[in-house]
């Protein structure tokens, strides 16, 4: 990829793009405040980073310094255990981000909606179809153009959470840790239903180690660029949650959207219609730098025989793969057309799935490639990897679990959809087998 050189990503723009793909603001959290309670909903957004995120970017950190390659996990998991679980690897990111990318573009449209009510059926899908192929522009003309991207929209997003946060301390007047459960919650019901979401949202800060040869230098700046982003990430949930139940004390009217109705409550309908567009600058976001982490990995599994070989073309002048982006931004116009509900299992899994294995490919690179360079280690070796990975082993066990297991009933559909989404890796491994073997 020659081109590639010319105009690699620098340190602001791999954060923010990291920031981006892993949170891009506190929109989507809302549910949590009047589903599990204010207090263990904030307390829940306060520690999940240590637990879950942070760790994981440790991982993440330590594999890229050692191995930066187009492709990320797949390529770690390639040569850490071979071509099966390298595809498994592959096909889960990739999967990873052709449902979360569609949900994006119908989250826009559906905010768009509180200006224009008229904004449904074919206009809806109308306006999703604008911004999937306005970000597939943007992301054919490189890494650079996404980066610069991810750095404006993230700052036009923060400001009404800025003032909100300000405006949040000035009309301080409720606990906005109280109470600590919802009435219908104990500890471990109040905690297990935060924690479900508390995973989406902070999942995400594996994406871009897919395009680690597009980065200047990223032996030395992927580790700092993950921190940042986590640290932002957390503050973004943390502070202005803390301020608008401070100043509002309804936690149980916390809905989807909601933060433009605090807004709005707090600073005036001028407030809650900035917040809005900070919604619809967050949801650009997410799927622009989603689209470049997801259209990677068809790259890198068309270069080694695993897909179709057209998947490889690079554009002439940009060096990006156009091919790779076009199937992914068709795929994604056509799933804004079904109801996500059952896709955002599919996501669960794949992406728990995702993280295990992560943690399980730095064992097997430390065991097998000691002699390999690493300028960023998880600390503490492996008594320190391993406290690491139980917190995710443990999520993993408990968000995968809540798919299939409402009000203590367990979902047989639900399970199979999940069931049938991992087998869909190995599935597919088996075609490319068979195909290569009658070329």
């Amino acid at each position: 990829m020659p081109s590639f050189a010319a105009k690699k990503a620098n340190f602001l723009q791999l954060a923010f793009m990291i920031y981006g793909a892993a949170c891009a603001g506190a929109f989507g959290l809302e549910d949590m405040i009047s589903g599990a309670g204010p207090g263990i909903a904030l307390i829940t957004l306060v520690v999940m980073p240590f637990l879950f995120s942070i760790p994981i970017s440790f991982a993440v950190a330590e594999l890229t310094t050692m191995m930066p390659v187009e492709g990320g996990q797949y390529r770690w998991s390639r040569m850490a255990f071979g071509d099966f679980w390298g595809f498994q690897a592959g096909w889960w990111a990739w999967m990873t981000g052709v449902v979360t990318n569609g949900s994006f573009t119908v989250l826009f449209a559906n905010y768009l909606q509180n200006w224009l009510p008229g904004l449904t059926g074919v206009y809806h899908w109308l306006a999703c179809l604008g911004l999937i192929w306005s970000m597939h522009y943007l992301n054919v003309r490189g890494i650079q153009v996404v980066g610069n991207t991810a750095i404006a929209l993230s700052i036009v997003l923060l400001i009404p959470f800025v003032i909100m946060l300000a405006l949040g301390i000035a009309q301080w007047q409720h606990n906005p840790f109280s109470p600590l459960l919802a009435p219908d919650k104990n500890l471990i019901t109040g905690f297990g239903s935060a924690l479900v979401l508390a995973i989406w949202l902070y999942s995400g800060y594996d994406k871009l180690s897919a395009a680690a040869e597009e980065v200047e230098n990223p032996q030395r700046i992927f580790p700092p660029a993950l921190m940042f982003a986590a640290t932002l990430a957390m503050l973004s949930y943390v502070l202005p949650t803390l301020s608008g139940l401070a100043a509002l004390g309804n936690w149980q009217e916390w809905a989807g959207a909601y933060f433009s109705s605090a807004a709005k409550q707090m600073g005036g309908a001028w407030l809650g219609n900035f917040m809005t567009f900070g919604a619809l600058c967050s949801n650009a976001l997410l799927l622009n730098v989603t689209m470049l982490a997801a259209s990677r990995y068809p790259l890198t599994l068309a270069e080694d025989g695993f897909f179709p070989k057209f998947l490889t073309h690079l554009h002439p002048r940009f060096g990006t793969p156009t091919f790779s982006l076009l199937v992914g931004s068709l795929t994604y116009s056509v799933l804004t057309l079904f109801d996500f509900t059952q896709l955002i299992i599919i996501y669960c899994w794949f992406q728990m799935s995702s993280n295990i294995l992560i943690y399980a490919n730095v064992w097997a690179m430390r065991r097998k490639h000691p002699e390999m360079k690493r300028p960023f280690q998880i600390p503490f070796g492996m008594p320190g990897m391993f406290l690491a990975m139980l917190p995710t082993g443990v999520i993993a066990f408990v968000a995968m679990g809540s798919t299939v297991f409402q009000d203590g009933i367990f979902n047989s559909k639900q399970f199979l959809i999940g069931g049938l989404a991992l087998l869909s890796g190995p599935v597919g491994y088996a075609v490319v087998k068979i195909v290569k073997s009658n070329r």
